[in-house]
């Protein structure tokens, strides 16, 4: 029996913005029944509207922000089940080649979303006899329909105000020079600002503090490193980490666990994902 490992959500709230930036090891997809507003994925700001279907890749950063009421339907779902889920015909893994994608959809397009979405919600495995396979048809009738039209989407173009097109060369520099010892000084005195205008332009913006994005950008950086097999300290200095106990306090409190857990978990589900690939 195919274990479906998935989360879904109805979300409403009359003042919606993110605490934080974050990631997670899930791919995400968003459908906001409400507009406007906007999410920041890796560095870019794209506007976050109702009629749209949004795809956030796992270990991505972003962070949505609303201007008031916003409601939205969010599905986490891992790799795992998606390549569990597809067949030779139908492969949902094409859904993980994009970090971020996102589809405008007409208004029946849009009905009968949220219907699948529904559906998925009313099908919850309660232990039932028979509801894992009603859950898991559920699921399945949502990625049947949102797979094509992500699949055929990209990212389109992001919102250039004037606030963001200053802040934009400090994201790529910042990006650019992770490794090093990267303070507010520094970077202010590289775009011969000050110190008070950068932490106010950047924070207008993107929503979030310099150090912020820098913290999350080095300990997205770390995971990957630990993916490719790269030791707990050297994943640290080479992502920007001084200290090792500091990066591994860091990586504990940004992911919830160890770096080195994460590097044994990660490297057993990828185990566990070749073997299914094989068997197909």
């Amino acid at each position: 029996m195919i274990h479906v490992d998935f989360h879904l959500q109805l979300n409403h709230n009359e003042s919606w913005s993110m605490s934080r930036l974050h990631f997670h090891d899930y791919y995400e997809l968003l459908l906001p029944l409400t507009s406007p507003g906007n999410i920041f994925v890796n560095d870019q700001v794209y506007p976050l509207c109702r009629g749209t279907l949004y795809l956030i890749g796992e270990n991505t950063l972003h962070r949505t922000i609303s201007d008031g009421s916003h409601a939205r339907y969010v599905l986490h779902i891992s790799r795992q089940t998606l390549s569990d889920l597809s067949t030779s015909q139908t492969d949902f893994m094409q859904l993980t080649r994009q970090n971020f994608s996102r589809s405008t959809m007409n208004n029946e397009q849009m009905i009968h979303l949220i219907e699948q979405f529904q559906a998925l919600e009313r099908n919850k495995n309660d232990g039932r006899f028979g509801s894992d396979i009603r859950q898991i048809g559920a699921l399945l009738d949502l990625l049947i329909q949102v797979a094509p039209i992500l699949n055929a989407a990209t990212a389109g173009e992001s919102i250039q105000n004037k606030d963001f097109m200053r802040v934009s060369p400090i994201l790529d520099y910042i990006r650019d020079n992770l490794t090093e010892p990267l303070t507010l000084d520094l970077i202010a005195n590289e775009f011969f600002i000050s110190k008070h205008y950068l932490c106010r332009i950047f924070k207008t913006a993107t929503g979030f503090s310099v150090m912020e994005y820098i913290i999350y950008s080095r300990v997205l950086r770390a995971r990957q490193l630990l993916k490719e097999g790269v030791s707990v300290q050297q994943a640290g200095e080479r992502s920007g980490f001084s200290d090792n106990s500091h990066f591994i306090r860091t990586f504990g409190h940004l992911t919830g666990t160890s770096p080195g857990r994460y590097a044994r978990e990660y490297q057993h589900q990828n185990q566990l994902l070749l073997f299914s690939n094989e068997k197909q």
